[in-house]
């Protein structure tokens, strides 16, 4: 009895397209929130407006700059892969014979590669480390 309610539970509560769809939407929540904060700073740091920026040599404001745009980039790229990805898989759900072409194939392969999302997100976090820490040192040595 114990193991038909597991299996009953389990096949109620576990509906994998709920949690690809909860899984998408902290996906692109968190894109969004990166690409924002990257153009955000970005948009800050050239304004030229915050003094705080003033103190940083010419080769710390590249390097800050270059790290937000990498973040910037990568996550835009990722979501144009993702985009393409899911594109195929949905034609290849519509049709038939686009099942049979390469490029369903190995979309849908792509497509269970979670790593790529963890490695491109890391990428953006560490870009955007780099581009902080300079702006958090000049802030605390300008607060003193």
């Amino acid at each position: 009895m114990f193991v038909e309610n597991a299996k009953q539970v389990k096949q109620e509560s576990l509906d994998a397209k709920d949690y690809f769809e909860q899984y998408w939407r902290y996906c692109s929540s968190l894109r969004n929130w990166f690409v924002a904060f990257g153009v955000g700073g970005c948009v800050l740091f050239l304004s030229k407006k915050a003094e705080i920026f003033n103190d940083l040599s010419p080769a710390t404001k590249a390097t800050v700059i270059i790290a937000f745009i990498i973040g910037v980039v990568v996550q835009i790229l990722l979501g144009g892969l993702n985009k393409y990805i899911h594109w195929c898989i949905y034609w290849g759900k519509e049709d038939e014979g686009f099942h049979k072409k390469w490029y369903y194939k190995s979309s849908n392969r792509i497509s269970t590669w979670i790593v790529i999302d963890f490695v491109i997100d890391i990428i953006t976090f560490v870009s955007f480390c780099v581009a902080a820490i300079p702006i958090i040192i000049a802030m605390l040595t300008n607060s003193k």
